[in-house]
């Protein structure tokens, strides 16, 4: 059985677009015992007063243990909590099915929220045996202007007259692809629904894109016009897309741009898309860039974006695997200068710390082996230091000392913005007092 949310109600009217769309985050994949897939999509409850955090779950029930009735009995709690530490809401709900070898189910519930920074915890209980799995994810609320988050979808079907289903959009029950991913060839089809607000009377354009996660274009359609009735407060628009075209596996966008009197906006969402591996390997399509296992997971932390970050901490290990994948896609070489790097790193090990976690290592992994170093061990009594020199598309410097002797260099300075730098470091590695006397100039050249 579906969770219940906290009982907003209302009518959307429902038009048919030609178009692909997306919201703003990757679903999140559970830890522990239990295996699920949590996602969200917010939504403005018009009339309401309130804005409403969708929140999907789906997990598979044969990893639930099974009473004498055949039942698969499990709870789910959903706790949100504000950005300074407070419970803003919670809900709670127990779910029984039958227990069925490959059955997936899908849940939801919507909580109540205003603009903010959140953290939303979900943690699975097994009825049955006390076995759990947990999940954690932040969550940014803004108000939307025209444009809803995007509820990505694996099926939608009529909606009976008179349901109350969570799931249901208009006439419409949307079962939500809580998990982020499709396998292809036999999940190649996928649903999406978006919600447009306060353009009632309007004719507005749309324009939809599917792309690879660094921005390829995959397939597009063109601009198309679409005519909102009067008075409507709020449109929900359901279309579907043929996955099939995707070639490679790996983390993909779809991109929905909507001008709107004038005003341009564009949203969009993630998703991964892996392929079956008897029709992989059938295929011939299978490229030298994929990998089976992460090479260097904590290395590759290094080199992405804040971003690319919090989607990355946000993945189990085959998503893990297949963002890495298509992070490199059509730059092999550049993916083996990297993962040369993350190797000779360990050069600067300590005898507590791997050599990426030192500050040499780290820059090493990100930016490569230096065109020069001048190396400084002991000379007028300074800090042992090093100056790293990059020439080549860069100019610019690091300076690394062992201020401490213990043979770990500590970055005290840098030419390129947001890196470490004191501007006294010269200062830093000199022993107190250098060059000073009783009526002396302490100052140096």
């Amino acid at each position: 059985m579906p969770g219940k949310g906290i009982g907003f109600s209302r009518t959307v009217a429902l038009l048919a677009i030609c178009g692909i769309a997306g919201g703003s985050n990757l679903a999140s994949l559970s830890q522990g015992d239990i295996r699920f897939g949590i996602d969200t999509a917010l939504f403005d409850y018009t009339g309401t007063g309130s804005l409403g955090l969708e929140i999907y779950q789906q997990l598979n029930i044969e990893q639930f243990s099974m009473d004498q009735d055949s039942m698969a009995r499990f709870s789910t709690l959903i706790v949100l909590i504000s950005g300074n530490g407070d419970t803003v809401a919670v809900d709670q709900w127990n779910s029984e099915t039958i227990w069925a070898q490959n059955r997936s189910v899908v849940n939801s519930t919507v909580l109540a929220v205003t603009p903010g920074e959140y953290v939303l915890n979900v943690v699975v209980t097994d009825v049955g045996n006390g076995r759990e799995g947990q999940l954690s994810r932040s969550v940014e609320i803004e108000s939307p202007i025209n444009l809803s988050e995007i509820e990505l979808a694996k099926a939608v079907v009529p909606a009976q007259e008179g349901s109350f289903n969570p799931l249901r959009k208009g006439e419409l029950i949307i079962y939500p692809a809580a998990s982020g991913s499709f396998t292809l060839p036999g999940e190649h089809t996928l649903y999406y629904y978006v919600e447009i607000y306060g353009a009632g009377g309007s004719t507005m354009r749309m324009r939809s894109q599917l792309q690879t996660y660094t921005g390829e274009i995959i397939f597009a359609r063109p601009w198309v016009p679409l005519t909102v009735p009067d008075g409507a407060d709020a449109i929900g628009l359901v279309d579907s897309l043929d996955l099939s075209v995707i070639r490679n596996s790996g983390l993909h966008r779809v991109v929905l741009a909507t001008v709107i009197q004038d005003d341009t906006l564009e949203v969009e969402k993630l998703l991964m898309v892996g392929r079956d591996v008897e029709y992989f390997s059938e295929s011939g399509e299978e490229s030298s860039e994929e990998v089976t296992v992460l090479p260097y997971p904590e290395h590759f932390r290094l080199i992405l974006s804040n971003r690319e970050l919090d989607i990355y901490d946000n993945l189990d290990e085959n998503a893990a695997v297949r963002f890495y994948s298509a992070y490199w896609r059509g730059r092999t070489e550049q993916r083996q200068q990297f993962e040369t790097r993350c190797n000779e790193s360990e050069r600067y090990a300590g005898a507590f710390r791997n050599g990426w976690e030192t500050d040499r290592g780290r820059v090493y992994v990100i930016y490569g082996p230096p065109d020069d170093i001048e190396a400084v061990l002991f000379q007028g009594g300074l800090d042992p230091y090093e100056i790293w020199f990059y020439y080549e598309g860069m100019n610019e410097r690091f300076v690394f000392a062992d201020r401490r002797g213990t043979g770990e260099y500590e970055q005290i300075f840098s030419t390129l913005e947001g890196e470490v730098s004191y501007s006294n470091w010269e200062e830093m590695i000199s022993p107190i007092g250098i060059g000073s006397g009783e009526g002396g100039d302490t100052s140096q050249e």
